[in-house]
């Protein structure tokens, strides 16, 4: 765990050195996520003050750098959207205009106004004490009780995503389904096959849950920024049906994903874990 921390902070902190801006930042978030989601698997083993103490360093980290990312996912998702209707495109230029704007703005706060020097800052420091980073269990004892629960949270985020749906309910399904996807890439050597099908499931919900929440904040920012301008409903007529799109999807493939209890998941998961130690 030492070591996949390290290498999660040591392939953070290179994109810093990019040229390409909102890839580098792109690139640092996902390998914050990628640690943040080992320490919820040892959790319990590492105590509740260590686990505070690193995840809200490498959250404030990730902060810094969240506007940047919400205004080029946004641009992005207003491209992919209008390329599905493309007979609509020229009708949605100001919208496009005030997009790139944003970005332009947010990269200039994030790469001249100190929050790069910052983050780095913060991910050095980390690595350094994660080298000296304790875990009270051993074996399966050590990962178990994080899995089980992650597994869980997203049982229930499922659930109420189904129950109501609503965009704060797809968003939080959203974190646990991308915590739990890290987590099993972990331990894929344990059972390939049966992993690689679990991980391919959860990279396609993820990436239909990133695309619903991208359009979201979309209509947020059109909202926002036009208000009720002429062209402009017609825009959040397209984005809520292709969230109604995605969501539909999402559900469905949820339902074939947690279809057990957090108990049996992680104790079908520790069988298997336990058989590749053996071998």
């Amino acid at each position: 765990m030492r070591r996949l921390c390290c290498e999660r902070l040591t392939d953070a902190i290179e994109p810093l050195n990019r040229s390409a801006r909102f890839e580098a930042v792109h690139d640092i978030r996902k390998e914050i996520k990628k640690l943040r989601a080992v320490l919820r698997l040892v959790r319990a083993g590492i105590g509740k003050d260590a686990y505070e103490a690193h995840t809200n360093a490498l959250r404030k980290a990730a902060d810094s750098l969240t506007a940047l990312r919400d205004a080029e996912v946004k641009l992005s998702a207003f491209d992919d959207l209008v390329k599905q209707n493309e007979r609509n495109g020229r009708s949605f230029l100001k919208i496009k205009a005030a997009l790139r704007k944003n970005c332009r703005t947010e990269e200039d706060r994030v790469f001249k106004g100190g929050s790069i020097a910052s983050v780095k800052g913060i991910l050095c420091h980390e690595k350094d004490e994660m080298n000296g980073l304790k875990i009270k269990s051993k074996g399966w004892k050590a990962i178990a009780p994080g899995l089980k629960k992650i597994y869980g949270r997203g049982r229930e985020a499922f659930e109420a995503a189904e129950r109501e749906s609503s965009p704060e309910n797809f968003h939080q399904w959203r974190k646990r389904v991308k915590d739990l996807g890290h987590q099993l890439r972990l331990l894929c050597p344990a059972h390939p096959r049966k992993f690689r099908a679990r991980t391919n499931d959860l990279d396609k919900l993820g990436e239909l849950l990133g695309d619903e929440h991208d359009l979201f904040m979309l209509k947020q920012f059109v909202a926002n920024k036009f208000g009720h301008a002429p062209g402009t409903s017609v825009f959040r007529k397209l984005i809520s049906a292709r969230q109604e799109e995605l969501r539909y999807t999402a559900l469905k493939l949820g339902r074939r994903f947690y279809p057990k209890k957090p108990g049996r998941f992680a104790r079908s998961m520790g069988q298997d874990w336990k058989k590749w130690r053996r071998s």
